[in-house]
């Protein structure tokens, strides 16, 4: 059986990729396999039209490099630092998050977990050849070129603070709002920002505070997790839709769907199935250790490892 490493940035309880890149770590040495985290390692365009802005990321990502590395002290994920002293890429399988453009590491075996779309963030796909993909959710779109493999199974690697995030000591009387921007940035704000809370930046404590006393969570990112959590604390939730977005291609599942409104259209609707949304956190929780297996079966047979 190949070993497991993982490129990611250090851990952050505001950052829902770096906490799932660090959770599969910990799933897979628990289960008995063998992974490690490496320090995201990022690629840099340069051009003559392009190249003070490069630079500059280049130099805050090597600035970035000598601060320690953090972890959450209650998983288990031990990091490999000196990625040089690797000899036999054979023995390894490699796990890119989707925003990593190429191949930073040199490695042979290559997953790719899209955590969102190829291309969302950065704007730029760079992928490489006989490459497994993966997707975390199934509002992610299948992506593979003729010389890789999509996976039909879903990763989905689950860490939810449910000590905070619940109905203890909520507010009798609810009233304002509360809302993130995060991976919306551009769309237009169209809720009303008086009495209104922006919660980006701010702890997993403080927002857990602010869930238990407002009376809707409005989230232009329609991907966080922030909107599952402002459920469990017995808030509205409202998703800003993406232009010509449906509700059925934001998140095919209806599973994935329930207990979230896309838009203020559907908030009886998803008030009516707010249940089954914690039901289905539940599930999640209870699927890691399934979701992992299967990942690791799966990636092993692709490369040969089993």
């Amino acid at each position: 059986m190949k070993k497991f490493l993982i490129l990611t940035q250090s851990y952050s309880e505001n950052d829902g990729g770096y906490i799932v890149l660090h959770k599969l770590c910990d799933q897979i040495n628990k289960l008995g396999g063998e992974a490690y985290l490496a320090p995201y390692v990022d690629s840099h365009e340069f051009s003559v039209h392009n190249f003070i802005g490069p630079l500059l990321k280049f130099a805050k990502e090597r600035y970035r490099r000598i601060l320690p590395f953090k972890v959450n002290p209650g998983f288990s994920t031990p990091v490999l630092r000196k990625i040089s002293g690797i000899r036999n890429w054979d023995d390894w399988i490699v796990v890119y998050p989707e925003v990593v453009f190429g191949n930073p590491l040199k490695a042979k075996n290559i997953v790719r977990w899209f955590l969102h779309s190829p291309g969302h963030i950065t704007k730029k796909i760079y992928y490489g050849e006989n490459e497994l993909y993966f997707r975390f959710h199934s509002g992610i779109k299948p992506f593979e070129t003729p010389t890789s493999h999509m996976s039909s199974s879903e990763l989905r690697v689950v860490h939810y603070p449910l000590e905070l995030y619940n109905e203890i000591e909520t507010a009798t009387e609810r009233r304002g709002t509360a809302y993130c921007i995060r991976k919306g940035k551009g769309k237009p704000i169209v809720h009303d920002l008086n009495d209104s809370i922006l919660i980006d930046g701010k702890s997993h404590a403080e927002i857990a505070l602010i869930f238990k006393r407002v009376k809707q969570f409005i989230s232009y990112d329609p991907y966080t997790a922030y909107s599952s959590f402002a459920v469990l604390c017995g808030c509205e939730s409202i998703v800003i839709p993406d232009c010509g977005i449906s509700e059925e291609e934001w998140l095919p599942a209806q599973w994935d769907r329930n207990g979230v409104a896309y838009g203020f259209d559907n908030l009886e609707k998803s008030k009516a199935a707010r249940f089954e949304l914690i039901e289905r956190i539940k599930k999640e929780l209870q699927d890691n250790s399934t979701n992992t297996t299967k990942f690791i079966q799966e990636a092993n047979d692709y490369f040969g490892g089993l």
